[in-house]
């Protein structure tokens, strides 16, 4: 199974060509159950989305928002964490209220508690109509490092070296990553959408490998293979080894 992949010739025009994918199913499922990432990559999707929503082209009333992931030890308010670039870049613009929005608590005391409750909540709405991905230079999808078993819903996860390095541009200061709580693998294969958004040329080995490679754990994105209906909406320097 190939996914389905949409190249364009920059960053802005692939991140308006994802936004209306998200509009397109906001207008057609209001009630729309959607996760997305925190970070640089999605960060021109949602501009386009909040001024879409300025406009009038979309209502995000009634829908629900499921975080992807978050750094443990950190939580809403704290600089760098996912909560918090999600709260400014996404979610207060957009307008969400607190009873729209599901989110991993970095800080509870019981983290698997935490696991337990958001794998509730997302079965309880019964799945996850959109959920929208980078991708990893190791390979990871959400938090799902390598090794990481196809079979997870929301989980606790040791952190890569490669994830602990990169993360560091989140934060003003040298921050301490071990450990971090993502859905699962499975939550993204239930998915009844798929997107992974990645951008420039260093993420063009990751894009080919997640294409070409056989599926593996060894690296989580090639799982994608395997889903019913994925979409890589790329800009032209990610996309430039896919053959």
């Amino acid at each position: 199974m190939i996914p389905k992949i949409d190249i364009y010739p920059n960053y802005a025009m692939m991140s308006y060509a994802a936004a209306e994918r998200v509009i397109d199913l906001m207008n057609h499922k209001p009630e729309a159950v959607i996760c997305f990432p925190s970070g640089s990559t999605p960060k021109g999707m949602f501009d386009a989305l909040v001024a879409a929503s300025q406009k009038g082209r979309v209502d995000f009333g009634r829908c629900v928002f499921i975080g992807l992931d978050e750094w443990i030890g950190l939580g809403a308010g704290d600089d760098g964490s996912c909560r918090d670039l999600l709260d400014r870049d996404f979610l207060k613009p957009i307008g969400l209220r607190d009873a729209q929005i599901v989110f991993f608590d970095g800080k509870a005391l019981d983290p698997q508690a935490e696991c337990n409750r958001v794998n509730k909540i997302v079965e309880s709405l019964g799945g996850l109509d959109l959920i929208v991905l980078g991708v990893g230079m190791n390979g990871h999808l959400a938090l799902n490092e390598p090794g990481t078993s196809w079979d997870t819903y929301a989980h606790i996860s040791e952190l890569d070296t490669i994830t602990k390095e990169v993360g560091q541009k989140y934060f003003n200061q040298p921050t301490v990553l071990t450990r971090g709580i993502t859905v699962g693998i499975r939550h993204i294969l239930e998915a009844r959408s798929a997107i992974l958004l990645a951008s420039g040329s260093a993420k063009a080995p990751v894009i080919e490998r997640a294409l070409a490679f056989p599926v593996s754990k060894d690296f989580p994105a090639t799982v994608l293979q395997n889903h019913l209906s994925a979409d890589f909406i790329l800009d032209a320097d990610a996309a430039e080894l896919i053959s």
